[in-house]
């Protein structure tokens, strides 16, 4: 049977396990950061003889932890952007210390990229093997004793994922944020009311746009997932360049992006009588890159959640109608006749027409 020893500060809501491969002995650790959202990213270990005297884990924001120490040949593993887990191997030694307590002897994974890797120390027996539950095949830390060596180590591998979104997102620095000041042309028309009341036109113009939306994000576990959000986005509704950033109802988005919408503004303009009227739509693009702070939660398939708070900067695209400039061109004169011959005179032009 596997050497396995359990520690009660691996909470099995959240995790496959809280059995660590190996020996009895050692100084109990937990290295865990699911708080953080930080996963394994690199591994090595160095083995002498019959057991495994240390072994590093680097996690996604850079940091690491040691246990056991740096000595004797060593062999190391770096995760893709991404990677995760599909087999996992953490075998005790087959020998014992003078003391009868077992150490580790080996680990060796395998990804779903189709990589595997391994550290074998000498002497190990089939009996030591300890498979467990990969679960996600996402790491969160690793967990054991050490002193020397490594006495016994466990990895922490989330349960597989329902789901996970940016929840509880603000924007900080919206209120410093400019929004567009130069109006872009989508349509100019010419109005002419020959009739003596008052009429009401529809000018409309039409733009293809394209909406950009991304949360950028700072840690390498929503880099392994397809994360959600559910928040506000930042918008601006008014149509001068004096309106300001706010942020809009809850909804659901992707967390990046990308989409080209034609979007079509329109304005009902009165003319009055015998006129002719000159109209000018226009609309703003505002682009927007700021800070973010939010929360992501993780849904478990078991029906677990945690969160930990996540900050990034927001990049995003909005398009707004602008305002309708209205010229006055003066009295529409209405069509005549000249023989043979038609002309209008209207902007103060004259145009034959046989």
């Amino acid at each position: 049977m596997p050497h396995l020893r359990e520690f009660s500060s691996i909470d099995k809501r959240y995790f496959t396990t809280n059995q660590a491969s190996g020996g009895n002995g050692g100084t109990p650790f937990t290295y865990v950061r699911l708080d953080d959202g930080a996963i394994m990213t690199r591994l090595k270990a160095w083995k002498d003889d019959w057991r495994i005297r240390g072994v590093e884990m680097w996690m996604s924001d850079g940091k690491s932890h040691l246990v056991g120490k740096r000595s004797g040949s060593s062999s190391e593993f770096r995760l893709n952007t991404g990677e995760k887990l599909t087999k996992l191997n953490i075998q005790a030694s087959g020998e014992t210390s003078s003391g009868g307590n077992h150490r580790l002897g080996a680990i060796w994974l395998q990804t779903d990229n189709g990589r595997d890797w391994g550290i074998f120390s000498s002497w190990l027996e089939e009996d030591g093997r300890y498979c467990p539950d990969v679960g996600s095949g996402i790491v969160c830390g690793m967990f054991g004793a050490g002193g020397e060596d490594v006495d016994s180590l466990g990895f922490a591998i989330l349960h597989p994922i329902k789901q996970a979104r940016l929840v509880d997102v603000t924007y900080p620095n919206l209120d410093t944020e400019i929004v567009a000041s130069v109006p872009e042309t989508v349509v100019q028309q010419r109005i002419t009311n020959e009739s003596s009341v008052e009429q009401t036109y529809l000018v409309k113009g039409s733009r293809s746009v394209t909406i950009t939306r991304q949360w950028g994000i700072t840690t390498a576990l929503e880099f392994s997932l397809q994360t959600t959000v559910s928040g506000g986005i930042p918008g601006v509704e008014g149509v001068k360049a004096s309106s300001t950033w706010k942020v809009t109802a809850i909804a659901s988005y992707g967390r990046s992006t990308t989409t080209t919408e034609q979007r079509t503004w329109e304005w009902p303009i009165k003319c009055p009588p015998n006129r002719l009227l000159y109209a000018t739509g226009t609309m703003y693009a505002d682009s927007i890159d700021t800070e973010y702070k939010a929360n992501m939660q993780i849904d478990l398939q078991n029906g677990n959640s945690y969160k930990y708070s996540v900050e990034g900067i927001y990049d995003g695209m909005n398009a707004r109608s602008g305002s309708v400039k209205i010229e006055d061109l003066g009295p529409a004169l209405k069509q005549l006749t000249l023989g043979t011959s038609r002309f209008t005179q209207g902007d103060g032009t004259v145009q034959f027409l046989m």
